[in-house]
């Protein structure tokens, strides 16, 4: 599980901060704007194949992968609309509390993740 978990958070670092785009966080705050699910899908394309990866079948890591894709779509989706709707910026503390609950609630999906399939869950 811990390979698992690290696993997450090095995908969650490539996908959130090295492959993140200008033009993929302009539109996560418009609801179903293909740029800013291009950035979701990729996460969950990544959790697909770190699952597969770990021997998990092609159904369960789809099913992950897609839970990953919404999950973490829906809450870029608030996080950019709240820091919209208050005009916070890096310059706010309140911008870095939505940033670090934001960063909190996508672990929280790796451990949902992780629970689902654990010993006593489906993937096993």
């Amino acid at each position: 599980m811990l390979g698992l978990l690290t696993g997450f958070a090095f995908k969650h670092l490539i996908a959130d901060y090295y492959l993140q785009y200008g033009w993929m966080i302009k539109h996560k705050g418009t609801y179903g704007h293909w740029k800013g699910l291009a950035h979701s899908e990729l996460h969950g394309f990544f959790t697909w194949l770190l699952l597969f990866y770990f021997g998990f079948g092609f159904f369960w890591a789809l099913l992950m992968g897609l839970l990953d894709t919404v999950l973490h779509y829906h809450i870029d989706y608030a996080k950019s609309n709240l820091w919209k709707r208050s005009n916070y910026g890096p310059n706010d503390q309140m911008y870095w509390v939505i940033h670090g609950t934001d960063q909190f609630l996508h672990m929280m999906t790796y451990v949902l993740i992780i629970w689902i399939l654990g010993p006593n869950g489906v993937g096993y």
